[in-house]
């Protein structure tokens, strides 16, 4: 049996610089292999996000009923930003495969040729439908529940590409966001022995890999003159 591929992607870059600075000090340590950009955020540093050489995705930060115009303005916001396409689609709180959002997002995502996170099996569902790329599995966690972590790592192991959703960062007395102390205890734990032990039977790529099976985590960006 081939060996699992693993998706470990950092959410919620541009919320707050001590988020931020989690993030990139997962990177350093070879934990990531995404990363999930608030596009309207204004602590975004975009050289220091290029010179990972990571796939970055867009964290689509849209109601539940969104216009499909906010969706593809994002998008191109992202490639006026970074000049380039994002690597993937994913939602703030998910909101990108809310029953009313989904196929709007899977148009864009069609549209524009990028792969989207799912979550649930009616996802993929939707997803598979429209011919949009899309990890078999998605694993979520909380550092309170390791026990949960390492049981659902374990179920993983059954599928050939998972994505495990992080949250690395350090406690922002400014921000409101209500998942801000746990953050530290995330880098923490990444950063860990027990979780490099965790991972270790996984082979950890990017979404990259979803398109292209043979790809490095680290693999050159994408052109901006991708087919429309």
């Amino acid at each position: 049996m081939p060996t699992p591929k693993l998706i470990i992607t950092a959410d919620d870059y541009g919320m707050s610089p001590r988020f931020n600075q989690g993030i990139i000090e997962a990177v350093q340590a070879g934990l990531i292999t995404g990363i999930s950009i608030m596009i309207y955020r204004k602590y975004i540093r975009s050289k220091e996000l290029l010179r990972t050489r990571l796939p970055l995705g867009l964290h689509l930060e849209i109601q539940d009923d969104a216009p499909y115009q906010e969706i593809t303005h994002q998008i191109e916001r992202f490639k006026k930003r970074f000049g380039r396409l994002p690597d993937y689609l994913d939602g703030h709180q998910h909101k990108h495969i809310t029953e009313k959002n989904i196929r709007r997002v899977a148009r864009a995502a069609k549209q524009f040729g990028l792969p989207v996170r799912s979550r649930l099996p009616e996802d993929r569902m939707i997803l598979t439908e429209i011919a949009v790329p899309t990890p078999e599995n998605f694993v979520s966690w909380h550092p309170a529940r390791l026990a949960v972590l390492k049981e659902r790592l374990q179920q993983t192991k059954k599928f050939s590409i998972s994505e495990l959703v992080v949250h690395p960062g350090y406690r922002d007395k400014r921000c409101r966001y209500r998942y801000n102390n746990e953050r530290e205890k995330e880098l923490e734990f990444l950063c860990s022995p027990r979780f490099r032990k965790l991972i270790q039977s996984f082979r950890l790529v990017g979404y990259n890999g979803l398109i292209n099976p043979t790809a490095d985590v680290r693999a050159a960006t994408r052109s901006t003159t991708r087919k429309r």
